[in-house]
């Protein structure tokens, strides 16, 4: 792209051309930098979900073999209690061995329902871990596409925006530096709108008739002007009047 040679408000509408441009390209660089850090959180939030999930059975599973271990411990010394009563030979310590038998029979059948609980919470937990997975599998598979297509488009945006920065700079350090101020204090107010084109005497800014004198001088000169109403510059285009007057 050229930088204009014509007037300064011909500049001053390419300028405008250009910065709606880069206003554009930007939000469009916000807007997917926004999507692939969005996309990243949930991936990081979906791995951190499965991971206490997998976290949550591996405890539940330890929990259990470090119960089955103690049972099958409790389970030995139990036979060994019961072949210890055909060689006790008085009474109490038949009894003390007969009492010490029942309350490990019933710890050990404690035990038993507390290993039947977890097995159940190990089913619950590796049902739960397995689902979180295939999520975050899932979840991967879809991102990293998205995440690839927005950071290749991204780049591509970069440099246009990279170079028509360059190329605006240029433009606008060809203006005048107060009709630059002027003109950059207005788009940023008038949300990306500076310069506005007047048509059969209307200001299309604010839509708002010109008072005939402003609106001949528009004609006679290419000088810049703004609006009474909004305060944007006014473009008139000779060319428009030429239209209408050779479709007659």
């Amino acid at each position: 792209m050229e930088i204009p040679t014509e007037t300064p408000i011909d500049k001053l509408a390419a300028l405008q051309e250009l910065d709606r441009q880069l206003r554009e390209k930007t939000e469009l660089v916000r807007a997917s930098e926004g999507e692939v850090t969005e996309l990243e959180n949930q991936l990081a939030q979906q791995r951190e979900v499965a991971r206490q999930a997998r976290e949550a059975r591996d405890a539940a599973n330890a929990r259990r073999i470090e119960l089955e271990t103690h049972l099958d411990a409790e389970e030995a010394k139990m036979k060994d209690r019961r072949m210890r009563l055909n060689r006790v030979r008085n009474e109490k310590e038949l009894q003390a061995l007969r009492r010490e038998i029942e309350v490990s029979k019933e710890a050990n059948q404690q035990t038993e329902e507390e290993v039947l609980r977890v097995l159940e919470t190990v089913e619950t937990l590796t049902a739960a871990a397995a689902e979180a997975d295939q999520r975050l599998g899932e979840l991967e598979a879809t991102a990293a596409t998205t995440i690839n297509e927005r950071r290749t488009g991204l780049g591509q945006l970069l440099e246009d925006v990279a170079r028509e920065r360059e190329i605006r700079d240029r433009m606008a350090n060809a203006l005048d530096a107060s009709l630059r101020q002027k003109y950059e204090q207005i788009f940023a107010r008038r949300g990306g709108t500076a310069v506005v084109e007047v048509r059969n005497g209307t200001c299309q800014g604010c839509h708002m008739n010109l008072p005939p004198q402003l609106f001949n001088e528009l004609q006679r000169t290419r000088e810049v002007r703004t609006c009474p109403n909004c305060h944007r510059i006014l473009f008139w285009r000779a060319e428009r009047l030429e239209d209408a007057e050779s479709s007659r």
